[in-house]
């Protein structure tokens, strides 16, 4: 096998350790050099495995920080940051997992993904989306909260954000896709069943304002352009109570809202 290369920095007995500094050249007129850390190939294996890791922490203290950033601009965009692995020309792309070190006290460690702010502008998007194949059903999305093994398990929240002195808050948006050629996916929403208790309850509310009209529930079913030969009729609107095995099935309540000064 090929010799082994170290670059270590020696230790101490005071004060904090050495440092090792691995810096490019800089370029007054023209882009400063480039950093390349890369594992050695393998012809008919595997690549090395590239791994970069803080050290474990003493008795006293924590593990050091890991910063994998883009260096600030003064006039123009800083640099983007990209995380990703390689493709693949007869097999599968590579998985990227990113995760937080369990532990035995106190909450579970956070994930956190925050967009750029603007001064001026509109503020930076996030974009979640699942692979798309040419063949094949493209890619599905989950987001799933924590599990509990003797208490309840996470909530999960979908909020906009509150609005400014001079706007709305944002739109939230739930649909399914178009389609060209077939049916465009259902919508389901829904609280999950229970093996002991009762299934949760689901509730759609407008929130409260303080002028004008109260906001409006609607619920259109879809239309339809066929023609009526062909039986082709608009979409229904379907209402019904919860069955019951042994008890009175629910009811189903209609009540206009009520009004304290007027009729």
């Amino acid at each position: 096998r090929g010799g082994s290369m170290y670059v270590t920095v020696g230790s101490g007995n005071s004060g904090s350790g050495g440092e090792l500094v691995v810096s490019a050249g800089a370029g007054a007129m023209h882009t400063g050099g480039r950093v390349f850390i890369r594992s050695g190939l393998g012809s008919a294996a595997t690549a090395g495995v590239l791994a970069l890791q803080t050290a474990v922490a003493g008795d006293g203290g924590i593990s050091g920080h890991l910063v994998l950033s883009s260096g600030s601009s003064l006039n123009g965009n800083s640099g983007a940051f990209f995380v990703g692995s390689g493709s693949s020309a007869s097999g599968r792309g590579g998985s990227m997992y990113v995760t937080v070190g369990s532990g035995n006290s106190g909450s579970g460690g956070d994930i956190a993904l925050f967009a750029g702010t603007s001064s001026f502008d509109a503020g930076g998007q996030i974009y979640i989306s699942a692979g798309t194949s040419s063949i094949q059903t493209g890619g599905r999305m989950f987001i799933q909260s924590g599990l509990s093994s003797t208490q309840s398990s996470g909530a999960v929240g979908i909020q906009s954000a509150a609005s400014g002195t001079g706007g709305v808050s944002g739109y939230l948006v739930l649909s399914s896709g178009s389609s060209l050629n077939g049916n465009s996916g259902a919508f389901f929403v829904g609280s999950g069943s229970s093996a002991s208790g009762r299934g949760g309850s689901m509730y759609v509310t407008v929130g409260s304002g303080n002028s004008g009209s109260g906001g409006d529930v609607v619920l259109t079913a879809g239309g339809s352009a066929g023609g009526a030969t062909a039986g082709e009729i608009g979409g229904q609107i379907y209402m019904s109570g919860g069955t019951s095995a042994s008890q009175t099935g629910g009811r189903v309540f209609i009540q206009s809202g009520a009004s304290t000064e007027q009729s």
